[in-house]
């Protein structure tokens, strides 16, 4: 074998080497991109609490619409105050107690009253407890939540076109 033969097999050896280097750290590449993908992937699936906002595109174009709602509810002077009584130990059921007073600090008496109870991180258990009136502005309504946890209280007051609305944060013990 002669100097030239020796060096062409050199030359092609190295060259083999070296595509399969590169051939390693291409796989090594894609290998870590896909690892990496597929932890996304699970913790984006198993994480997700199913909120969402549903009629979202509604809901964007009424926001000038609520935002003078709110003002008028302002106007109006309304106050709400809510008391939460629980009945039994596990502090799943109890008693709502809502006192309204008008502008002038005047009992509200002919109202309709409502109460949405609904989860703030998990959809599905909103629960809606009706008022019922009790005398000088008290409105007084039975509840019970399927679950122990943080629950926001929406309270809905209605007279005739005027509305009213306030979401208390509640935790059960």
């Amino acid at each position: 074998m002669d100097l030239k033969d020796k060096s062409q097999e050199q030359t092609m050896s190295a060259s083999r080497s070296s595509s399969k280097k590169a051939l390693w750290i291409m796989i090594a590449g894609f290998s870590v991109v896909f690892v990496a993908n597929g932890f996304l992937v699970f913790f984006a699936l198993n994480t997700w609490t199913g909120l969402e906002t549903e009629q979202h595109y509604a809901k964007g174009l009424a926001y000038n619409t609520n935002l003078a709602a709110a003002k008028r509810q302002q106007a109006l002077g309304w106050q709400a105050e809510m008391q939460t009584e629980f009945t039994n130990e596990q502090g799943m059921s109890g008693i709502i107690k809502v006192q309204f007073k008008d502008g002038d600090e005047r009992p509200m008496t002919d109202l309709d009253v409502r109460v949405i109870a609904s989860r703030p991180t998990q959809d599905g258990f909103d629960r809606e407890f009706t008022m019922a009136h009790t005398g000088a502005g008290a409105y007084r309504g039975a509840f019970t939540l399927p679950l122990k946890g943080l629950w926001d209280f929406r309270i809905l007051a209605r007279r005739g076109v005027e509305n009213y609305q306030r979401v208390e944060r509640i935790e059960t013990p």
